[in-house]
């Protein structure tokens, strides 16, 4: 009898261990395995694409400078922000349709504005103008186009989302250069430096600093890089690659203003 007990003890002490072990196991796949995912959102649907936003500059300001007063909403994906310092106090977003720059009085805004970060703007009280003839949303300073300051930023910037792979830049040609394409992504090909920019800094110390990119038939265009990007002090390549970067004019000049050096592509001294 004693031996039977003894037997039925341990069968039972056998089934408590493995009862009790598939339910902690059960505990730690549903507390664990599959935590709950929080996912911040906008919670407000865009007005206007991009695209009718600039055609909305023109025709209501006339390409100049005012306050919104209509209940805008745009929404766009981060390609360009301060991270590397090349852009400063302000970030590019697009869409399928157009790009627009925002400027806003905050530094370190890479830390919430990711590049392929989703961002609705709420228009309304910001100002629209243009910097050197390229449409920037901004606010007032003084009648001409400034930054959004600081304490207004968050009651105008929501973000929805986490950060996705950004837009595909798209390819295009310095001849082909157009307005639907400014602060957008773009891509060149088969590009080398003006000859006497090799080996040079993309920037000296102080000052931003233009340097030439020329495609395979000699059209040209700028790059152009501020004094306080980390990578100002390094040599400009040989040879010929592919850059991807933030198209802009400024006063009818062209120009290319690159995140950082991830965006320069097959080039190597020759």
């Amino acid at each position: 009898m004693k031996k039977d007990m003894n037997k039925i003890s341990k069968i039972l002490a056998v089934l408590l261990l493995v009862s009790g072990t598939a339910f902690l196991g059960g505990c730690v796949k549903g507390d664990f395995d599959t935590p709950p995912v929080i996912t911040p959102r906008a919670g407000f649907p865009a007005t206007m694409t991009l695209a009718q936003f600039n055609k909305f500059y023109v025709d209501s300001l006339a390409s100049g400078f005012g306050i919104i007063k209509s209940d805008i909403v745009i929404k766009g994906v981060v390609v360009g922000n301060d991270e590397s310092g090349n852009i400063y106090k302000s970030i590019y977003i697009e869409d399928d349709s157009a790009g627009v720059n925002i400027a806003l009085d905050r530094k370190t805004l890479y830390l919430n504005y990711k590049i392929g970060q989703m961002v609705f703007i709420k228009c309304k009280g910001l100002y629209l103008g243009n910097y050197g003839g390229t449409m920037e949303l901004g606010y007032d300073n003084a009648g001409v186009i400034g930054r959004i300051p600081d304490p207004l930023i968050d009651g105008h910037l929501f973000i929805d989302s986490f950060p996705q792979n950004p837009p595909v830049p798209k390819l295009i040609t310095i001849p082909t250069f157009s307005t639907a394409a400014l602060c957008t992504l773009v891509k060149l090909d088969s590009v080398h430096f003006l000859s006497t920019d090799v080996g040079q800094p993309y920037s000296i110390s102080t000052a931003t600093t233009n340097r030439t990119l020329i495609d395979q038939v000699g059209n040209q265009v700028v790059l152009r890089t501020s004094s306080f990007a980390t990578f100002a002090a390094t040599p400009v390549p040989g040879g010929t690659g592919s850059i991807v970067g933030i198209l802009s004019n400024f006063s009818g000049t062209w120009q290319l203003y690159i995140r950082d050096l991830n965006d320069v592509k097959g080039f190597g001294s020759k």
